[in-house]
Parts: structure tokens; sequence; C-alpha cells
């Protein structure tokens, strides 16, 4: 009688971005920093995309529509456009960063789409400007001890940064940049290992500083304008400057993995209504 032991290492599914770490589900970093950070923004957010949608000339003829037909239908119609937004955003920073990796890891990228170009030029203008050397770029990383795993976007040396040492850089192209990025970079830089792409675990360098490089659109005459609050192009902010700070993010990205991990036990923390008739009899 033989036994199957668990396969060990790291696999990732692009369908459904889910993990597996030694044969079982692991949860990612950004499902933990979802589900274990409160996000007051998106409360503003989402109705202001509704607002914007109907009061946009473009949209009188539709918004006329739905006044004038089914309430219900309306109203499902208006409450999924920020789904909708948010899908379409998710859509172009994927593209993003597929090109970015392109780009960083070859120096040249085809077949950019128009709306698509702003941005790859905003990031080459960087790698340009900050000399950046990729040293590893879209690698699955994890931590048995904590349990979780993840997709850091590009650890990179620069002679302009922390002395020529490796550092770790997360894209986002989102309109602003939040300090949960911080959480996000001092996991990936404590992970445990990263898988090379022979399917292989390796340790994680020596990380000494964490970064989020804003990638935005630039004007094909190169001209920074403004993107929400931030300037065209590609601007790098810093997030932990040392190894202490790094500690300090990842402690917090623990808690927040507790309070991910806990939902379900706070959720049954209500119990059932209290029968005062059985109270009563039982008196």
């Amino acid at each position: 009688m033989s036994t199957k032991t668990a396969p060990k290492g790291l696999t990732f599914t692009h369908n459904g971005h889910r993990y597996k770490l030694d044969g079982l589900p692991v949860t990612g970093v950004t499902t933990i920093l979802g589900g274990g950070i409160p996000k007051p923004a998106l409360v503003r957010w989402a109705p202001r995309v509704v607002a914007e949608w109907v009061v946009h000339p473009d949209n009188r003829t539709r918004v006329d529509e739905l006044l004038n037909g089914d309430p219900d239908a309306a109203i499902r119609e208006l409450k999924e456009l920020p789904t909708k937004v948010r899908d379409e955003a998710a859509v172009r920073g994927t593209a993003v960063h597929d090109f970015a990796e392109a780009l960083a890891t070859t120096g040249s990228v085809e077949d950019v789409p128009d709306d698509l170009a702003g941005y790859v030029e905003g990031y080459a203008d960087f790698l340009d400007r900050f000399q950046i050397t990729p040293l590893l770029t879209e690698r699955p990383c994890a931590n048995r001890t904590d349990w979780w795993a993840g997709m850091f976007d590009m650890i990179g040396t620069s002679p302009l940064l922390n002395g020529g040492a490796p550092v770790m850089v997360d894209l986002k192209t989102s309109k602003f940049v939040y300090g949960e990025t911080g959480l996000q970079t001092a996991a990936y830089s404590l992970a445990e290992f990263y898988m090379d792409a022979d399917g292989n675990e390796q340790p994680m360098p020596e990380i000494v500083a964490t970064y989020v490089a804003h990638v935005t659109p630039m004007d094909r005459d190169g001209v920074n304008a403004r993107y929400g609050d931030a300037p065209l192009g590609t601007t790098l902010y810093p997030l932990a400057k040392n190894r202490d700070e790094m500690n300090g993010h990842y402690a917090m990205f623990l808690a927040a993995a507790y309070t991910h991990k806990t939902t379900k036990l706070r959720d049954a923390i209500v119990g059932t209504p209290v029968n005062i008739e059985q109270k009563v009899e039982a008196a």
C-alpha cells in the first residue's frame, strides 16, 4: 500500500489568481490586505463613479432611458457601474504590468495599444532616469511560517538608491498610492523563498528598502502634467527606508492577516435571539 505525499513548492494559477503551497491552498498577500485593511476611500469612490456617470453629457440618452424604464433594472445597472470601472482598471493594470516586465527585462516592447502607450513611455523614462537594473521580475514567493504567498513586481538595483543594494519595487497604476503597499512590499521582501523559472525554490535576496513606482501616462511630448494628485509619468515613492521599518510594516501585515483569517469567527459571535418565554418557563 503506497501513500502519496503532497507536492513541495509553490504553484500559481492565473485563472482565479490562486496559490497552492505544498499542495494546499494558501492565501495571497493582496487578498489578505483586501480583507484585513479598512478602505474608507472605496466608500466615497463608488457613489462618485455613479454620480459622475449620471451627469456626464455623453450618457444623457442612457440616463433618460433608465429613468423612463424599469426602476429595478435601472438600479441594477447603476449599482454595477463601480464594478465595471474597477474591472476595466484591473485589466489595464495587468496589461501595463506585462509591458513593464517585458520592458525591464528586454529593454523594448512591441504592439503597445494607444491607450497604454503613455503608461509604457512613462515607465521607460523611469527606468532610464533611475538607471534601474532588474534582478528579478514577476516571481511568486511565499512564507510557510506565516502561511501566505504572493507575486512581487520587481527586485532591482540602482546607483541612485540605497548604495546600489537590492530594493523591492511595486508598480501601481491607480490614481493614488496607499500605505498598505508598504505592508505588501514588506511581506514580499521577507518571504522565505521565491520560485525561479524552473520551478525551484530559491532564497530571497537581502532587500534593504522598499518603494512603490506610481505609473501614470506620460504626455507624448514628455511634459509632466497632472493625473489625480500625481505627476504624469512614473513617480517613485519610498516606503520602508531600512530593514527596521520593513519589519514594522510586516508586523502590520500580520495584524491584517489575523483580521482577515478571523472573519468567520467574527461573523459567528452573534448568537440566536434570546427567547424570553423560554427563560420565564425555565425560571
